[in-house]
């Protein structure tokens, strides 16, 4: 297993940050420096604390680097400037006009499933087919017990019991979760994965075997003789202008085979 390690202290300089960033992103200094408009000489100066960049510099660098907007808010906090970018609580007021998008896209999925998730798999909105489908394999309580993707597969009572060849699954679902991790730098993610990464239940490496006939990896749930396949796509809101927005995911469950595709609209039978 590996070894956790953050690697942005609390006490980083706007340098060591930016220098982090950087070479996450694997962009040399002179090609950042071109994005940016501003001499390698100058960057390199900033990265070793023997210049202070001004706040339009800041955000610059930033959006050349591409780092999330919660994280650009940490840049301008670390040089000393105010933040730019605002988190509206996703229940509040302003959000309303994209919690009735939201809706409405996962509405129109149904009555296949789909639901909206934060950045750190929180789970926000659901439709009547995820509802539903939750139901037949867990049971109502588990859609007021589970509030995270990750806690409801990984749990010893959540659905990990009934998913067909779990240990690749849970390989590559864990493999993503460490990608996420170390590309976002979210601290949220990171004390997800200290949370899940003990409910593995192998440790030996996973020979994957994918179904050449799709061109996706597919998830497959059985329970009392019935089977359900699908694959997954992730949506998210373009041209964000807060964190919260630039946080939401629409995550939509589509039919992998024509057995499945029947089974709907999902009847919870016992």
């Amino acid at each position: 297993m590996l070894k956790l390690k953050k690697n942005i202290k609390k006490d980083d300089s706007i340098g060591d940050i930016l220098r982090f960033w950087r070479q996450l992103k694997r962009i040399s200094q002179m090609d950042l420096a071109l994005d940016a408009g501003i001499s390698s000489k100058h960057l390199s100066f900033v990265e070793t604390g023997k210049s202070q960049p001004s706040r339009d510099l800041v955000l610059k660098l930033a959006n050349s680097l591409k780092v999330p907007l919660r994280h650009r808010n940490g840049f301008l906090k670390t040089a000393g400037y105010s933040s730019e970018f605002d988190e509206e609580p996703f229940d509040g007021q302003k959000m309303e006009i994209v919690r009735q998008a939201l809706n409405r896209m996962i509405k129109m999925h149904e009555p296949y499933p789909a639901l909206v998730i934060n950045t750190a798999y929180k789970i926000l909105m659901t439709n009547s087919g995820y509802d539903q489908i939750i139901k037949f394999y867990l049971g109502e309580n588990a859609l007021k017990k589970y509030d995270n993707v990750y806690r409801l597969t990984f749990a010893e009572d959540g659905l990990r019991q009934y998913i067909k060849d779990w240990p690749v699954i849970e390989h590559f679902m864990l493999g993503r979760l460490w990608d996420e991790v170390i590309s976002t730098q979210n601290n949220e993610l990171f004390e997800l994965y200290e949370d899940i990464s003990p409910l593995r239940t192998g440790e030996n490496p996973i020979n994957f075997q994918i179904d050449n006939n799709l061109p996706i990896m597919s998830l497959t749930l059985e329970k009392d003789s019935m089977e359900t396949s699908f694959f997954t796509t992730i949506t998210m809101l373009g041209t964000p202008l807060d964190l919260t927005t630039q946080e939401l995911r629409i995550e939509s469950l589509f039919p992998a085979d024509e057995e499945t595709k029947q089974l709907f609209p999902f009847k919870n039978q016992k």
